[in-house]
């Protein structure tokens, strides 16, 4: 489970997620997107498209402000059900793209490196 700052409100951890509405913990709308997208399986809404091995591929996302997007995950080929590395955009104006490069993992399929996410 990942340490998540408390917001005001909101199960998602703050809506609406605007500038206003952060607290000391997190103190700019960039750095609440970019803890949100490290982990997107927490906007996932909808059916989630998965390989056959139940690794989310394909989904529909909400961001806790009600602000829709897409997430693609690329299915590791060595540890089945693990993602290696992912896409999660935010629609709006303009337009934000996360992507997470893939990551290294140890021969049990543990992450050993993970590269920073990158915004577009």
């Amino acid at each position: 489970m990942v340490d998540r700052p408390p917001y005001a409100n909101g199960v998602l951890g703050g809506t609406p997620l605007v500038a206003e509405r952060l607290n000391a913990e997190e103190s700019d709308l960039q750095a609440a997107l970019q803890q949100l997208a490290r982990d997107p399986s927490q906007l996932f809404v909808g059916s989630i498209i998965t390989d056959p091995w139940g690794a989310p591929i394909s989904a529909s996302v909400i961001w806790p402000d009600g602000v829709t997007g897409v997430y693609s995950g690329t299915p590791s080929p060595t540890f089945r059900g693990a993602v290696d590395a992912y896409t999660i955009t935010r629609t709006g104006s303009p337009v934000k793209t996360f992507t997470q490069p893939a990551a290294s993992r140890d021969v049990k399929g543990n992450v050993t490196y993970r590269p920073p996410l990158t915004i577009s």
